[in-house]
Order: C-alpha cells, then sequence, then structure tokens
C-alpha cells in the first residue's frame, strides 16, 4: 500500500497557491493549510475532495511532523496559532520557501532546507508579488491607449504558474529532497518587444470579442515569434557586465536534474506563453 505524502502549504493566497492546490488535488497527497482556509477551500473545490483521492486538512488537526514537508510561498507571514511554541522547529520537517526571483531576496539557510526562486511567472491572478512590476504598467498603457512599446534589449524567461506548480507538486511527491537552492523560469527568452506584441495582440482581440468590433487585423492569424529553446546549464563567460548579467537565464540544471531522478520527464514547460499571457491578462479585463 504507497503511502500519503503529507504537504503543508502557508502563503497560499495567491496565484501560484491556486495553481499549487489544483495541481494537489489530481494526487493522494493529504494537503493542510492553515485552519483559517479550510472551510473556503472545502466549498470551492467540494467536487474535487468528493470525488478524488486527495484529502484536506486544518492545522490544528494535522501538526507538522517528521516526514511531512511544508512549503511556504510568497512573503509571509507564515505562522499559524496552531503552530504552538516549537513553530517549524520539527526534526525530520523539510521546509522550502518560494520567493518571486525578481525581488532579489537573500534568505538564512539556517531555518530553511530550501529556497526556490521563480522568475517571470505569468499569475493568472493580478498578484503584486509574484508578477513582474512591469506587467501592471503594461497592462495600464494598453488600457488607456490600446498600445505599447518595450525595450527590445530586456529579457524575460516566462513560464506560467501551472508549469511551475506542477514541477513543484511532483518534487513534493516523491521521495527526493529539494535542493538547496533552485531556480525555477521558463527555457525560452522574450526580448519586451516580442513580450509585448503578443500581449498587446491579445489584449485588442479580447476587447473587440467583448464590443463585436472586430477589424481585420484582430481576425487575421498572427505569425509565432521566432523564439529559440536555450541551453538549460547556464555557463556565462565571465566577468559579465550588470546588462549582460540582467539577460543571462537562471540555471535551470539543478531542477531539470532533480525531476529526471524523479520520473525521467526533466524540465519540460507545457503551456504555451501565448496562453499563459492571456491568462495573465484575463483578470485585467474582466
Amino acid at each position: 500500500m504507497r503511502s500519503t505524502p503529507i504537504v503543508h502549504l502557508r502563503g497560499i493566497d495567491c496565484s501560484l497557491g491556486d495553481a499549487m492546490i489544483e495541481r494537489l488535488l489530481r494526487t493522494h497527497a493529504s494537503i493542510v493549510v492553515p485552519q483559517s482556509s479550510v472551510e473556503k477551500l472545502s466549498t470551492r473545490y467540494s467536487a474535487d475532495f468528493e470525488f478524488g483521492e486527495c484529502e484536506l486538512f486544518g492545522s490544528k488537526q494535522v501538526p507538522f511532523e517528521a516526514g511531512h514537508r511544508l512549503f511556504l510561498m510568497g512573503l509571509g507571514p507564515f505562522t499559524a496559532p496552531s503552530d504552538g511554541e516549537r513553530g517549524f522547529d520539527v526534526d525530520g520537517l523539510e521546509i522550502v520557501l518560494a520567493l518571486p526571483g525578481h525581488l532579489g531576496i537573500e534568505t538564512e539557510h539556517e531555518w530553511i532546507d530550501s529556497h526556490v526562486e521563480v522568475h517571470d511567472l505569468l499569475p493568472r491572478r493580478q498578484d503584486s508579488v509574484w508578477q513582474s512590476p512591469r506587467f501592471q504598467t503594461w497592462m495600464e498603457t494598453l488600457e488607456s491607449s490600446g498600445t505599447v512599446t518595450g525595450d527590445e534589449s530586456s529579457q524575460y524567461w516566462w513560464v506560467s504558474d501551472i508549469d511551475v506548480a506542477d514541477a513543484l507538486v511532483r518534487i513534493l511527491l516523491s521521495d527526493e529532497p529539494f535542493s538547496s537552492e533552485m531556480k525555477i523560469s521558463g527555457r525560452r527568452s522574450w526580448s519586451e518587444g516580442q513580450t509585448l506584441e503578443e500581449l498587446s495582440l491579445l489584449y485588442n482581440r479580447t476587447v473587440a470579442g467583448r464590443t463585436g468590433r472586430f477589424s481585420v487585423e484582430h481576425l487575421t492569424a498572427a505569425p509565432t515569434p521566432s523564439i529559440e529553446v536555450q541551453s538549460l546549464i547556464v555557463q556565462p563567460n565571465l566577468p559579465m557586465d550588470v546588462d549582460e548579467n540582467a539577460r543571462k537565464r537562471p540555471d535551470l540544471s539543478p531542477l531539470h536534474d532533480l525531476l529526471y531522478r524523479i520520473d525521467g520527464d526533466g524540465w519540460r514547460p507545457l503551456v504555451p506563453i501565448r496562453t499563459a499571457l492571456m491568462h495573465s491578462l484575463a483578470d485585467y479585463i474582466e
């Protein structure tokens, strides 16, 4: 009989938190969340819990124990009244902290086992912590003028929160520990110009669909941007200046190697960036 993984989630009030829960619902794991979130999640995902194998518990019902995994998302606070005086200080509890890469926060490893940096995430709802700070500005410009231009020298490695959650859950359900430092991003480089060309197209098509005012431009199939997959391993020719470093993609080899050991599939994001951009802008338009 297979054992049931017990995954504690904190910082769940974000798009990545939604994606993590939705991915865990397709497994046989036990999800443990702060007691204050149990009723809301039980109602939202009632059908999934009724017909699936996944179970939801509050932090009062299932306290931290050896062999459990605690996954923290964002800036906190992460503690709950049910944690008691010892808090996260439990022998055998693996603690993983995931932070947005653009914040550039350095963490102390005295109290966590792994620090995961997520770069250029495309969340499915507005999120001041996880979303690129540039995205809000782009959307404000699009909503006011319908067009937006960008800097071709800026590079992004966009990735959907769905793909990020899938990779993280694959690790959480395995027997493999998280690497002490791990970065997650897309594998393809997008210039700011390419990003805004796609975003403008999607925005204007969506607005046209809502108003019924289509033009030939809206109905013409847009060409796919010329985007090349980059090597998983980053080997820069040092020294690099500030601009060169900013354009260098995060090193994905620790993530890929870990996933490959788990299931032989490695890091292969599946959600097209055009789809992920549509998910992100949808919350602004609604």
